[in-house]
Order: structure tokens, then C-alpha cells, then sequence
């Protein structure tokens, strides 16, 4: 019976999964319209989608999943091209399973033209890999005594509002025991683009909102309980989004698939008006803009920061204030910057506290207008214009005159040490002393001195002058 209920599970499931596939096969073949009783059937299985429970799901990337060992029933659902054979899986020791050779090895599997819808008791633990001409819509449904249990999120969400969100990790209905674990838990909340052209978050993609941990801070009430509590601030673009949210341990992992919400503007809008005169006050005004919030439950307060460093806070409630009217100290030219919170409560009762943008104006500094050449007094008006000293030229003459001097004498510089003369030689019309010609002429007569052998009196002569000349002692 527990096997029995299982299949009818996947089968009320299998009408809302097949939208995907069925949009793709409009696309790729348009000229084939749909059947009224096609129509009427996918119309049928759109309705049970509010009847049926949260989906836990195994990641499916690349045409690769993994399956833990607690998984205890598993319905895989592959959506491929119409048209393309049925999708060949891969175990994790290698081994294939096929359409032909399921009842044999005792797997349920419909094989029709656009999906295969595949059901597997006990599966083999670990890696398994997907064959085939498959279409990113494809999903793998976890039927498990461990399972991700998140609280629903409240409808009309506004962008800036602050969200708290509860997620469970059940074992058996019970909440998992995450001591056991050598790490902390960590919860993952991400928003998809639905990628609707009709909304502004049109090819958005995929915004990591938050990530919870079970370590009993924060928000968390207790540590390594299984119960994740957590806030988050919905500080994105609003459009249609399609909240997800994963926990992965070491063992496995589960992932949670909400339906699709839409993400509402923030329901106030500021304008600012500028005061007029100097001593008048600026205003901001705050529209309104979402009729389905209360009126009369609207609360803002915040804070402003003047041109001049100072800081006031400030609080506007309806009752007191219906045109939710703001008026600000006019504290001469600067930024005037606006904090701004918003608490209120929906039609249905919904309770909602969001932050606006921050809110900033500049008020530039006024200029006055010079007056005019005839309202200024007479005397300033008839009086002279002093008109500027006559500046001397510069003495280009004497800086030449410099150069060429300083060129000069580095040139004669110069020459000296690359001739090897001496000062004098610059006298060339000086003529040559006495001292200097009988220099010459001893130096000319030694020369010939060497050229003639000495004659034996010059000899003696110069022996007489040695020995008069010798004034040593003896060495006795």
C-alpha cells in the first residue's frame, strides 16, 4: 500500500510538472495546435497544485546527481526533446538502465514522446548520471524519511521589507539531530528570475538572499537543533521571483522549491519640496501608493542629518498627520539626507515593517545679481582705472653676453688640458729672457758634450773641482 500511494503521489504530481515541456513543445512544433483535451487535462492538473505538498529535490546538474544513502524512494522525471529516445541512466558502478530492461531490475518507468517519468525503490547510493537529449525543466523528487520542511512565505511581499523565515530538517517527522555533524548547518535562501517579460526583474537570474547557520545566534534559538530561524530584507528589484532554499551536509542534500511570488514596489513615495524664501521650511510629502495597505495603520519614522552635521529624529502616523506631511528646518545650502522605516498593516490583517532608499536633496546656494551700472554711487563711477605699471624689458643682451663668456672659457679650459700647455704660452708676443737663452745654449752644449770623447785636461779640471767639491769625512 505504501508503494501503491507513493505512485498515485507522482502521478496527481506529473500534470504540474509537465507544463515545462509542454510549453516547449508548442514552441518547437507551433504549427500543431492542442487538443481541447489536452487543454482541458494540463488545465485539471494545474488545479492540484495547491492540494499538494512542498517538493524535496536532489540537485540536478549537468545530467549528474547524487543520491545518499537515506533516500529510500526516488521519482525522477526527464523531460527531452519530442521526439528523442527515452534517457539511459547510469548507476554508480557503472551499470545502465534502460526503458527496456526496467522491469527486470524492478523500476517503474513511463516512457512517452516528451519525458520520461521513472520510479526507484532503494537506489544505489551515489553518483548517478542521465543520457539523453534532456530539457533544463527536469526534476528529481526525493520520497525520504529525511526531508526540508519550510514555512511558507506571506503574500504581497514588497520590495524593503524585512522577512522571517522557519525551515526544519526532518528525520521520520522529527527534527534531525545536527550534533552529530563535525559542522554547523547552514541554510541557503535564493529568489530565481522567473524571467517574465511582463516584470521589471526580467532576466534577473538567480539573487543570493541569505544563509542561515544552526549555531544558536542571531535569530536561532537554539544550536545545532535542526530548526533554522532567520530575517532577511527583500532589498532587491520587484517582479515575479520563485523562492529556493538548500541545506547541504556532508551526506546529503535537500533542496525546497516554492511556488512562484510576486515581489510588490515599496507602498510610499517620497516628494520633496523646496522652501521658496530663506526662512521658509522645506516639506516632504509621502504618497500612498499601494491601495491594498490600511490607511490609518501607516507609521514612519526615521531620522534626518542637516547641511550642518546636526541630527533629528522624527515619526508620522496618520492619525495625527493625514497627509503624511514632513517638514524640515531650512538650514542653508548642503545635503539634507532622510532614514526612513515604514510599518503598517495589510487588508487581510498582515502586519509589515519595511526600510525605504535612503532619501537626499541638495539645496544649492542662492546667488544675488549684481546691480546696475547706474544705481552705483557717482564716485565709483567717475573713478579713474588705475592702469598697471610699465614692466621693464627682460636683458636679453646681458644673459647672451654671459653665455658666450662662460662658452669661452670652458673652450680655453679645455684646449689646456687636452695640450698639455702652460699659461704662458698664451704671451706668444713676449720674447724669451736671458735666463731662458743660456738654458738653451747649456742644454745644446751638454748635447754635444755627449756626441765629442773628453780630452784629458778637461778631465783633470774636473777631478781638481770633485775634490774640492767632496765635503764628506772620511769613515775612519
Amino acid at each position: 500500500m505504501a508503494k501503491l500511494s507513493l505512485w498515485l503521489y507522482g502521478l496527481l504530481l506529473l500534470p504540474i510538472l509537465l507544463l515545462p515541456a509542454a510549453v516547449h513543445a508548442l514552441q518547437d512544433n507551433p504549427g500543431l495546435p492542442a487538443t481541447d483535451a489536452q487543454s482541458s487535462a494540463l488545465v485539471e492538473g494545474f488545479s492540484l497544485l495547491a492540494d499538494l505538498p512542498t517538493k524535496n529535490q536532489i540537485p540536478f546538474f549537468e545530467n549528474r546527481f547524487r543520491i545518499d544513502s537515506e533516500v529510500d524512494t526516488i521519482t525522477l522525471l526527464f523531460f527531452r526533446r519530442p521526439g528523442s529516445a527515452s534517457v539511459v541512466l547510469v548507476r554508480p558502478d557503472g551499470s545502465k538502465l534502460h526503458f527496456n530492461t526496467a522491469e527486470q531490475n524492478q523500476v517503474r518507468w513511463h516512457d512517452a514522446t516528451t519525458y520520461d517519468l521513472i520510479e526507484i525503490n532503494d537506489p544505489m547510493p551515489g553518483p548517478w548520471q542521465a543520457i539523453g537529449n534532456l530539457l533544463p525543466e527536469s526534476r528529481i523528487m526525493v520520497l525520504t524519511d529525511i526531508k526540508l520542511d519550510v514555512d511558507p512565505l506571506p503574500a504581497n511581499l514588497m520590495v524593503g521589507e524585512t522577512v522571517k523565515v522557519t525551515a526544519r530538517l526532518l528525520n521520520g517527522g522529527a527534527a534531525v539531530n545536527a550534533r552529530d555533524f563535525g559542522e554547523v548547518l547552514m541554510l541557503e535562501v535564493i529568489f530565481i528570475s522567473t524571467n517574465n517579460a511582463e516584470y521589471s526583474n526580467f532576466g534577473r537570474g538567480i539573487i543570493h538572499v541569505a544563509a542561515f547557520r544552526d549555531d544558536g545566534r542571531g535569530y536561532d534559538e537554539r544550536a545545532r537543533d535542526g530548526v533554522f530561524t532567520g530575517e532577511f530584507k527583500l532589498d532587491f528589484v520587484a517582479g515575479q521571483w520563485t523562492p529556493k532554499y538548500i541545506v547541504r551536509t556532508a551526506l546529503y542534500t535537500r533542496e525546497v522549491e516554492q511556488a512562484p511570488l510576486i515581489l510588490k514596489p515599496a507602498p510610499i513615495t517620497p516628494e520633496v519640496v523646496l522652501a521658496t524664501t530663506d526662512t521658509g521650511n522645506h516639506q516632504v510629502l509621502f504618497h500612498l501608493t499601494e491601495p491594498g495597505v490600511v490607511a490609518d495603520s501607516v507609521l514612519i519614522q526615521g531620522r534626518v542629518r542637516y547641511p550642518d552635521g546636526s541630527v533629528d529624529q522624527f515619526a508620522l502616523n496618520t492619525a495625527e498627520n493625514t497627509e503624511l506631511s514632513l517638514s524640515l528646518l531650512n538650514k542653508g545650502f548642503g545635503s539634507y539626507i532622510l532614514e526612513l522605516a515604514v510599518f503598517g498593516n495589510w487588508q487581510d490583517g498582515r502586519e509589515f515593517m519595511l526600510t525605504l532608499p535612503e532619501l537626499s536633496f541638495v539645496v544649492n546656494q542662492q546667488t544675488v545679481a549684481a546691480p546696475a551700472l547706474e544705481q552705483l554711487p557717482e564716485e565709483l563711477v567717475t573713478m579713474p582705472v588705475e592702469q598697471p605699471e610699465h614692466l621693464a624689458e627682460f636683458p636679453w643682451g646681458m644673459v647672451i653676453a654671459i653665455n658666450l663668456v662662460i662658452l669661452l672659457s670652458g673652450s680655453v679650459a679645455i684646449w689646456f688640458v687636452v695640450s698639455g700647455k702652460k699659461r704662458s704660452s698664451l704671451l706668444f708676443w713676449r720674447k724669451p729672457s736671458a735666463s731662458t737663452d743660456t738654458k738653451k745654449k747649456a742644454a745644446s752644449a751638454t748635447g754635444s758634450n755627449k756626441k765629442q770623447p773628453a780630452t784629458p785636461t778637461k778631465a783633470q779640471k774636473n777631478n781638481d773641482l770633485d775634490d774640492i767639491l767632496d765635503l764628506s769625512l772620511p769613515d775612519d
